[in-house]
């Protein structure tokens, strides 16, 4: 895991030198015309637009003969979230993705522990019924890249497993650029468990693991969706992005309603530099963690889990 970490690292850190190699000349072509016309390239009415960001976070402590005791760690988080949309005339089309890996080495003999891992592909088509709003598909697929573990070294995670993808057909309401709303009254969602050992032998088959029964790999679920975005430059060099979805299950318990809703704060040092701040918070009634009751009684069951990310460092704008 160590040798993948870095390696993803690297590859992250070439991601700008191969992005220019990727820019779509029509598109270049397009901004370059609208700054001879004065306008910025993101004014651009038709056509592509792309943006993308890649953060590099890294933390070193080296500890010798250190009397207050401690341990020599490494760390690292590498990030790409970048987008790719589409308009002409009465018809739309809006994708992102998301990559994220990060892991933390301390040098007291354990191995190394991944701190974030992800995988986020969204795609929305959709064509203009009146001003601002849109008929739309929408697909959603998440995953991990690599396996993960608990605080006793049990596998609880890997790739595909789980993995989710999200197809819907829904309005998409979108006043400006910077907020949209999408509501589906009938969306299916596939859950994908690809790794057996995570039932630990079990022979239950009643047993579900993020939904998917025992002796199964893959969960059917139909239900609602809502997804909400938003997104605003609040000062200079100061962005601010939310974004969250909900969903509920007809099939099965649908007063359980999942939900993930992420923020992302962006504040630019300058043109390499910068601090983020990330934050992401995930009910899943499927989802079983470690749980204690009243009477100190260790149990496993759904609970709200919530992840923040601060980091500095090394920021390319594609």
């Amino acid at each position: 895991m160590k040798r993948i970490l870095f390696s993803l690292l690297t590859i992250a850190s070439l991601g700008p030198v191969l992005a220019q190699n990727d820019i779509d000349p029509n598109a270049r072509d397009a901004a370059h015309a609208a700054m001879g016309a004065g306008l910025p390239p993101d004014t651009v009415p038709d056509g592509w637009k792309k943006s993308g960001i890649i953060n590099i976070n890294m933390t070193q402590v080296n500890l010798s003969n250190w009397a207050a005791g401690g341990f020599s760690s490494v760390s690292g988080i590498a990030m790409f979230n970048g987008t790719a949309n589409w308009k002409k005339g009465r018809r739309a089309w809006d994708n992102s993705l998301i990559l994220a890996f990060g892991g933390q080495h301390v040098h007291n003999g354990s191995d190394p522990q991944k701190t974030d891992d992800r995988i986020e592909l969204n795609s929305k088509y959709g064509y203009e019924l009146k001003k601002s709003l849109y008929l739309a598909g929408v697909f959603q697929f998440r995953t991990q890249f690599t396996e993960g573990f608990n605080a006793d070294g049990d596998r609880i995670s890997n790739l595909l497993a789980p993995a989710y993808a999200v197809l819907g057909i829904g309005l998409d309401y979108r006043p400006n650029d910077n907020f949209t709303v999408f509501v589906s009254p009938l969306t299916a969602r596939l859950i994908i468990v690809n790794d057996k050992t995570l039932w630990g032998g079990s022979t239950d088959p009643e047993l579900r693991v993020y939904g998917v029964k025992n002796f199964n790999t893959t969960e059917m679920e139909l239900g609602g969706y809502v997804r909400m975005q938003y997104k605003r430059e609040l000062a200079k060099n100061i962005t601010f992005l939310t974004r969250g979805d909900l969903f509920s299950n007809y099939l099965r318990n649908p007063q359980n309603i999942d939900v993930t809703w992420e923020t992302l704060w962006t504040f630019k040092v300058n043109e390499w530099f910068a601090a983020t701040l990330n934050t992401v918070l995930i009910y899943d009634h499927d989802t079983n963690l470690p749980k204690v009751d009243a009477e100190g009684i260790p149990y496993a069951g759904p609970a709200t889990q919530f992840k923040e990310t601060l980091g500095i460092g090394l920021s390319f704008k594609l």
